[in-house]
Parts: structure tokens; sequence; C-alpha cells
């Protein structure tokens, strides 16, 4: 007997096959995201970086030209975003437009990537509904904060270079293409320098897989020298396009027509040991920190191979413990540094939840707290130093948690 209290559009709409439903939801989720980023990009007052850097490059491309500009040394960026900001300058729009275009661009590019290396990843556990599983996670990497506020509210590219590398990282960790992948950190490289955190996770892989030459990783310097063809070819000097990286790390040069200098100490605007009064000891600091980071590297690397580790989940952990444990004893780190290890840790949840729900939650939590304290001037009742100890307790437990449980402990338990 037919239900008289159902219409016709009940009707319809419970007939709809599960696949549907879901391709609904998704469809929807990624249109919610949009129009999040939508509402966010015209905001150009939250936060100082688009007055100073942000709207200041391009206006200097805008006036030079794109010859002239490229010639000199505008701001602290490596040519391809140097390229990108004259694109913006000399477009007809206000600067936010394209800034947000092309990194919220960059947000969806990740995403996809998130749906192709979860999916694989669920496939070789034997998950059911993997395709679907990935999808959602997919979709849910448009909802982290740090994902869009950083993209459409401040209108920062650090999407672009962690895109090429987690890029990367699938396609040697998962799709054995070691030429592509090396390929791929090369261009990550040009892009920005924190490309280096996911150096020693290469080393690592050559070691495991020894399928593929160590000559590959001269991809990366090629790949850079490349990047910078543009500005020599418009005739900026050769130590001046190719020492940029070498410039950012001795910040307080005079970069050409505009004076960059932000004077950063061990830390800036980041929750890690170097809060508790160690800030304004860089000269002293820099170079033991530098060591004792590599030396923790080293060891995560060397106990890997011991154990030849191989699933490539807990790999994965381990990624994001090494871009972490760079932020957090690095000198000189900032925000949005540790873009990577949030995304994994995140990502991680839907195949290690026990053991990646502590750094995903501080994380991101964290990285929200620290972006509303940059844009509202430090307003926010929650001390960097509160959030430092947080922090540190987190990377401990994750450090315990990455050596014990997943490096240590064989898939059989034992």
């Amino acid at each position: 007997m037919k239900n008289r209290k159902l219409t016709a559009l009940d009707r319809f709409l419970l007939g709809l096959s599960r696949e549907t439903i879901h391709r609904v939801i998704l469809v929807l989720l990624f249109a919610g995201s949009l129009i999040i980023r939508w509402k966010l990009a015209p905001e150009t007052t939250i936060s100082s970086d688009y007055e100073l850097y942000i709207k200041g490059w391009p206006d200097t491309y805008r006036e030079l030209g794109f010859v002239a500009g490229m010639r000199q040394v505008i701001g602290d960026y490596y040519v391809p975003f140097n390229i990108m900001y004259a694109v913006i300058g000399l477009s007809p729009w206000e600067p936010w437009v394209l800034a947000s275009l092309f990194s919220c661009i960059f947000d969806y590019l990740i995403a996809g990537l998130v749906y192709f290396l979860l999916r694989d990843l669920f496939l070789i556990r034997g998950a059911a509904d993997a395709p679907l599983k990935a999808a959602y996670m997919s979709a849910l990497t448009c909802y982290l904060p740090f994902v869009f506020m950083e993209s459409a509210l401040w209108k920062q590219c650090d999407g672009f270079y962690i895109f090429f590398a987690l890029l990367a990282v699938y396609l040697l960790l998962i799709k054995d293409r070691p030429t592509l992948a090396f390929a791929m950190l090369g261009i990550s490289f040009s892009f920005k320098l924190q490309s280096v955190f996911f150096f020693p996770f290469f080393v690592l892989l050559y070691f495991l897989k020894k399928n593929f030459s160590i000559l590959q990783f001269l991809w990366i310097p090629g790949c850079y020298l490349v990047a910078g063809l543009p500005a020599v070819l418009c005739g900026r000097g050769l130590r001046a396009t190719y020492f940029t990286y070498f410039m950012q790390m001795t910040e307080g040069t005079d970069y050409g027509t505009t004076s960059f200098s932000e004077n950063y100490g061990m830390v800036a605007n980041y929750p890690n040991a170097y809060n508790f009064g160690l800030d304004e000891y860089l000269g002293t600091l820099a170079l033991p920190a530098v060591i004792f980071t590599m030396m923790l590297l080293a060891l995560s690397v060397a106990l890997a191979i011991r154990r030849d580790l191989r699933d490539p989940v807990r790999l994965l952990y381990l990624l994001a413990w090494q871009i972490w444990t760079c932020v957090m004893f690095l000198p000189s780190m900032h925000d949005r540094y540790d873009y990577g290890a949030v995304l994994l840790f995140s990502l991680l949840i839907a195949l290690l939840p026990r053991e990646s729900v502590v750094p995903a939650c501080v994380l991101n939590i964290g990285t929200f707290i620290i972006f509303i304290r940059a844009a509202r001037m430090d307003a926010v009742g929650v001390s960097l130093h509160l959030l430092a100890l947080i922090y540190l307790a987190a990377f401990f437990l994750t450090s315990w948690i990455l050596v014990h449980r997943l490096i240590l402990l064989r898939e059989d338990g034992r």
C-alpha cells in the first residue's frame, strides 16, 4: 500500500540512489567552501601582510612594467612568485583579486591531490568505499581553518609549494615515479625555501626503496636554476637572482626597490621552545638549533631505515613529524611554516585516528589562534607562552607515539 503522506517530491528524493545522494552532498560541500572563500577574499584590512607586501609588490610592477620590475629585486620571494606578482600588478584588477584567486586555486589542487593520495592508501589497506571516503576527506580539506584563512583571508601562497611537495611525495611513495617526483620537488623548492622540510623524507625513501639513483636529487637545483632564468634574461644579475634564499636567511638587506627587513629573532609568532626568553639570542643559538634539528631528523631517518619501515601510512606520519620538528626547533620559524604538518596530521586522522587526533587538533586550533593573534594585533586573550607549552607537550607525545607505536611496533603488533 502506498503511503499517502508522501508527496511526489518525497518519493523522488527517497528514490535517489546512495551514490547520487553522496554526489549531491559532496557538491554542496565544495560549493560551501567556495562561498566561504568568495566572502573572505575582498577583506584586506585584517592582515597587515596585504598592505605591506601583497599589494605593495604588484603595485611596484604596475609602475615599472614587467621587464624593468623583473630586473630589480622586489620583495624577498624567488622568481616564480615574482612573475605571479608581476601578473597581478599588470592586471586591471585590485591586487587582492588575483592574489586570492591564485591561492584558492591551489587549495582545490591540494584537495584533488588529497583525494588520489587517500584513495590509494585506503585501497592499499583494503578499506571499503575507498573512493567515497577519500572524496569526503578531500572536501573537508577545504574547510580546515589554516587552509581557507591562509589563502582567501591572508592572500598568502604557501599552498603553492605544499602542492608540488606533496605531489612529489605521492609520486615517489605510492606511484614509484622518481624522475617526475624529484622534478615536482624541484618546482616546490623554486617556490619556497620551506620545501627543504620535505628533503629528509626523500633521503629516507632513497635508502628504503633502493630503486632510483641519488642523481635524481639533481632535479632540485636544476629546476631552481631554470626557474631563475626569466629574471636573468630581464637583466637581473646572477647573484641577485640565485642568492635569493641566502638573502632570506639573512634578512635585513635592502632588496632593490623594496626595503625588506623583518628582523626575526629565534622565532617569529610561532609557539615553540624559543618563546621562553630565547628569541633575542639568534646570533648565539642559530647554529646549535640547526645542528640539533638535523640530529633529530637524522635519528628519525636512521631508525626508520633500521626497522625497514615500509607502510606508506606510517611513513606519512613520520613525514608530518619531520616537518613539525623543523618548525619547532629551527631558528626564525614563522607562522604558516607548519602548513605541511597540519595538513598531513589532519588527513591521517582517517587512517591513524588514535595516533593523529592529538597533533591534528592541537595544530589546527593553534594555527587558528595564531592567525587571529596576527590579524588582531595580539588582541586574543591566549598567551603565546601557554600555546608554546601545549605545542611542546603535544610534540613530545607525538614523538613517543611515532617511535614506540609506529616505528618500533610491527604491523602484527609485536
